[in-house]
Parts: structure tokens; C-alpha cells; sequence
């Protein structure tokens, strides 16, 4: 079938006085530039406007909204485990053909829950790929910055880190173009001759040596892409698809020295013992990098999330069943906004799912995690509290009781708990908290403030982390 294309020459109606469309002449870039037809700024931009400007590559009905209701919800990760066992009545229900699948999703859905004594481990393996800056390289980092905050050492130090991302991620970035791909090409699969064309090029970037042909892979995937836009089918989320991998591409450093003029920079701003150890833990980095240790690759992989790993089996299979697919993709795409956005810009807190299983009880939980808790305390905080103030949500809903929220400060040694709970429980649990104190005096912690309320309305994160709304804002610059 021949590629269907756009009509992108303009109607030109020839009754009535044969009407001739207006050209309009381009400007003369040699010409003085008119001051006097810049608009005038009538008002500073809103920080809705800000936010929807920093925003731009996500569509307002779609992603942006679901972002906008993490944020005002701060039970969203208890709503989308409690989509998990809907999505497990509803497999119970269909008609599948395939018991085989069906049996092997149960089994799932079962392992999903931990036993009480297994939360401290399983949180520990959520922790290690909450960022890719963890380990001794980037401790080291840390203590320069912290030793020497210069201007200099600063750049320094965000080069370094920019060049260890393209490398750790360039796989990543090749796979993420891959994808979008052979989803524009199942997308335009009427079109044949350019669904194969994007289906043959996305197998490409998936190759051993797309690194090296990436300069070509690149310019290829431009060329079809400019080309895609004058296709028929072409729609707005293929749009926003082909955005998505325009910026994948971009992520892609081709230049083969950026870690090694990283690293002479900052080797040149250190001295004796600092210069020894550094350069010790870039072999070792970039060793790893390379796949030589694989004995902590292993390791690493066994260290991986219980929860996380079911979850995406999980979503894995339904989503590849057709009728599965077909019955519950909305709750599919629910979970998967919910896993994929937190933690990110939108919210950059440590984040923790925690599914539990106690006396025949279900509980879900999720926690919320800011490690500079003094920006949450504003005039509240207390002199000598910064850097030594962890700031904590834990949302939960228990089975047969409803949600709880617990809100915590730690500083330093002494802990503030408020506790909100369904009012029905509120006695049971101001009663309960002076064995709660004793058992924490057991320990190097003591309660400062401890308060128990009813739960009225469930506090989004932003009213909880005051920061939030401020991390987001970007760039508000007054002229």
C-alpha cells in the first residue's frame, strides 16, 4: 500500500474575483532590528505559567495531570497497590484461555506481600536504585564539595558527574530511541514502507555497535522522523512520541574523551593523596562500567527489589495478553504513571511501596522520604538543625481500618510524631503511645512531640513537603 501523505499545499478558492492567497515576505536579516514591534510585557509570568512552561513536553490532558494528582494525593502508591489486587479479582473473572498464564499471574500476585520482619530488607533494595549516584566515587564527591565549595570545584565536580550519566546511560538512551520506534512503526504499520523503515532502524540501535554507528543511526532516525510528519496517520501522540526520542537522542554524548577531559579537570584541582585516590576510583569505575567486575553485577542483581521486580512481571504479562490487556489497561496505565514518576523532578523524595501481610491483615503502604528535612521546617526549625533533619510521610491503609498518616521529623537523636488516624481508633491510639515511648527509649532515640488526630482529609505532599512547590517553580527571574 503506498504511503498515505498530507496535503500540505493550500486551497485556493478560484470563484469570486479569483482570490490570490497572501504571501507574507520574510524579513531582511540585514535590515536594523525594530524595537518597536516587541510586544510589551504587561506582567510578570504566573507560576502556573512557569510550571507549564517547564512542563512543555508533557500534554496538559494526559501525563501532566496525572503528575498534578501525585502531588495532591499523597496516598496515590496505596491507590495503585490496591489497582494490583482489582487487577487480580478481574483475571479471576475472564474467560482466558491460557490457564498456564493465568496460574503463573496468581502465583505473582501472591508473592507480592512481605511478612513484617522483611520490610527493613526490602526498603534497603528500594533505596539502591532510588539513584545511579551511589558508592565510593560518589561519596568522594560528596566530601570534596563539602571540604571545598568553590565556584570552580563545583563545575568541576557537575562535569564529572555529567560525563559518568552518559556513559553509565548511553545504553539506556539507545534502547529508549529503540522503543519509541517500533512504537511509530506499529503505529504507521497501513504505511508499509515507512513502518519498516523504523521497525529495521530500531532493531539497528539496538545493536552491539550502535555506540559506534551512532552518528549515522542518528541522522537516519532524523530524516524519518521529519518525514513521518507528513503522513496521513501522523496524530498528536505520535508527536509527542517523536519529541520523546528527539530527546533520547540528545542524551546520547558521542564525544569518546568527555569522562577523560571530566576527570583531568578535577585531577588538576586536587593535590597529594586526594590525586592518589581519585584516580583509584575512576579505574575502578570505569572497569565496572565495562563489565570486568562481573562478580558485582551478580551481585548487585541479587540485591534487587522483591516488590519491584513482581510488579513489573506482573504488568509484563497482562499487558502482553490481549484479553487481559484489553479488560484492564486503564489500571495497567494508572500503575505504570504512579511506578515511572515517583521519584523524579516532580517529586524528588526517596519513595518506598511496601505491601505487607500480618495476622491474615492486609496492609499497603507507601513512604515518602526528604533527607533535608530543615527545607520542610521553615520558621519552625530550630538553630543548629540543618544537615541533621530527616523528614518522613508513611501513608497506609490496613484492611478492616482505613488509612493512617504518619508524619516524622528526626533531629538528630529525638524524633516529632504525628499521627492521623480514622477517628474511631484515635483513643485506642494516644492509649498505645506511651508503650510506643517506652520501646524507643530502649533505644538511642527518645520522642520529643507526639501528637495523635483524626484523619479528615488525606494532606497532599505538597502540604506536607513545604519544599516541593518551590523545587518545581524552575527559573522565576525578575527584570
Amino acid at each position: 500500500m503506498a504511503d498515505l501523505l498530507k496535503i500540505t499545499t493550500p486551497f485556493i478558492n478560484n470563484n469570486k474575483n479569483n482570490q490570490v492567497p497572501v504571501v507574507r515576505q520574510a524579513s531582511d536579516p540585514s535590515a536594523p532590528f525594530n524595537l518597536q514591534d516587541v510586544p510589551t510585557v504587561v506582567r510578570p509570568a504566573t507560576e502556573e505559567e512557569i510550571l507549564k512552561q517547564n512542563n512543555g513536553m508533557i500534554q496538559k490532558e494526559n501525563s501532566s495531570n496525572a503528575m498534578a494528582s501525585l502531588l495532591k494525593d499523597p496516598a496515590s502508591a496505596v491507590n495503585f497497590l490496591k489497582n494490583i489486587y482489582v487487577l487480580q479479582e478481574i483475571v479471576q473473572l475472564l474467560p482466558i484461555k491460557n490457564t498456564a498464564i493465568t496460574q503463573e499471574i496468581e502465583q505473582m500476585f501472591h508473592s507480592l506481600l512481605i511478612q513484617p520482619e522483611d520490610i527493613a530488607a526490602e526498603m534497603a533494595k528500594q533505596e539502591i536504585s532510588s539513584t545511579t549516584f551511589k558508592g565510593e566515587m560518589f561519596d568522594y564527591l560528596r566530601g570534596l564539595l563539602s571540604e571545598n565549595p568553590s565556584d570552580e570545584m563545583q563545575a568541576a565536580v557537575a562535569n564529572m558527574l555529567k560525563s559518568i550519566n552518559n556513559l553509565a546511560g548511553q545504553r539506556d538512551a539507545l534502547g529508549a530511541v529503540a522503543n519509541s520506534l517500533k512504537f511509530l512503526s506499529q503505529s504507521l504499520e497501513p504505511s508499509r514502507s515507512i513502518s519498516q523503515r523504523l521497525a529495521e532502524l530500531s532493531l539497528r540501535f539496538r545493536q552491539e555497535d550502535a555506540p559506534e554507528n551512532f552518528v549515522q543511526l542518528k541522522a537516519e532516525a532524523m530524516d524519518i522522523l521529519k518525514e513521518m510528519e507528513n503522513n496521513l496517520l501522523y496524530n498528536s501522540k505520535m508527536a509527542k512520541i517523536s519529541s520523546m526520542t528527539l530527546y533520547n537522542l540528545s542524551r546520547f554524548n558521542d564525544n569518546p574523551d568527555f569522562f577523560q577531559e571530566a576527570a583531568s579537570t578535577l585531577f588538576l584541582l586536587l593535590n597529594g593523596e586526594d590525586r592518589k585516590q581519585f584516580v583509584s576510583l575512576v579505574r575502578d569505575f570505569r572497569y565496572e562500567l565495562q563489565g570486568e567486575n562481573y562478580a558485582k553485577r551478580e551481585a548487585d542483581e541479587a540485591e534487587q527489589s522483591k516488590i519491584m521486580d513482581i510488579l513489573t512481571k506482573i504488568l509484563g504479562k497482562q499487558a502482553s495478553d490481549e484479553e487481559m490487556s484489553a479488560a484492564t489497561s486503564e489500571k495497567i496505565e494508572k500503575i505504570i504513571t504512579s511506578l515511572l514518576s515517583s521519584p523524579c523532578h516532580f517529586t524528588p523524595l526517596l519513595h518506598f511501596v511496601v505491601p505487607v501481610e500480618y495476622n491474615m491483615l492486609q496492609s499497603f503502604a507507601e513512604i515518602w522520604i526528604n533527607p533535608n528535612g530543615e527545607e520542610d521546617r521553615g520558621k519552625d526549625q530550630e538553630k543548629g538543625e540543618r544537615g541533621d533533619c530527616i523528614h518522613m510521610l508513611l501513608v497506609f491503609d490496613i484492611e478492616g481500618m482505613g488509612k493512617f498518616e504518619a508524619e516524622l521529623y528526626t533531629l538528630g537523636k529525638k524524633i516529632e510524631l504525628s499521627l492521623r488516624c480514622p477517628p474511631a481508633y484515635c483513643r485506642t491510639f494516644r492509649n498505645a503511645m506511651g508503650r510506643i515511648e517506652r520501646c524507643i527509649n530502649a533505644t538511642s532515640y527518645r520522642f520529643d512531640k507526639i501528637r495523635v488526630d483524626p484523619l479528615e482529609r488525606p494532606n497532599s505532599l505538597m502540604d506536607v513537603f513545604k519544599s516541593l512547590p518551590y523545587k518545581r517553580t524552575g527559573v522565576n527571574v525578575k527584570v
